[in-house]
């Protein structure tokens, strides 16, 4: 892990990536992690809002390669805030770097109302559902979506 301002924010990363099984946490481990500082002040890319106006100055989000000023910059998830090293944040955020590893080829179905906000969305958060929910609550979440349930089990063995 690259970057962290504080161990503060290496605890809940730690304990999300511990809530994963191995298999994807290896796959997962190239990620970078960027915290406690403004993204765009410190030129890791020069997206200031994000598609619903909220600014990535303060914002959970994943930089992908190709949204780095450098362009040799690995896929990094950005946690701007303290309060966004909360386990569920990191795990969603985290789900959109596998989501990216996976081509970004798989839809999944909307977990809750925020999953309806787009493709990547839904993903991260079925992807936070599965490993941050665990027992009955992700059952029941995944009734109606064994196509996701199932990726996520096959990529983590």
């Amino acid at each position: 892990m690259e970057r962290l301002v504080s161990y503060r924010y290496s605890e809940g990363i730690s304990y999300a990536i511990n809530l994963l099984p191995i298999a994807i946490a290896n796959k997962l481990s190239h990620v970078h992690f960027f915290t406690g500082t403004d993204p765009v002040f410190a030129g890791l890319h020069n997206y200031i809002e994000t598609d619903d106006k909220r600014s990535y100055r303060n914002t959970a989000h994943v930089s992908y390669p190709w949204n780095a000023i450098n362009k040799r910059e690995r896929t990094t998830v950005v946690l701007p805030l303290l309060e966004d090293a909360l386990p569920y944040v990191v795990i969603h955020e985290l789900g959109h770097c596998l989501d990216e590893i996976l081509e970004f080829k798989h839809i999944a179905l909307p977990v809750n109302e925020y999953a309806k906000t787009n493709r990547l969305e839904a993903f991260a958060e079925a992807f936070a559902a599965q490993y941050f929910w665990l027992g009955h609550e992700a059952e029941d979440i995944f009734q109606s979506d064994k196509a996701t349930q199932y990726l996520f089990e096959q990529t983590g063995r």
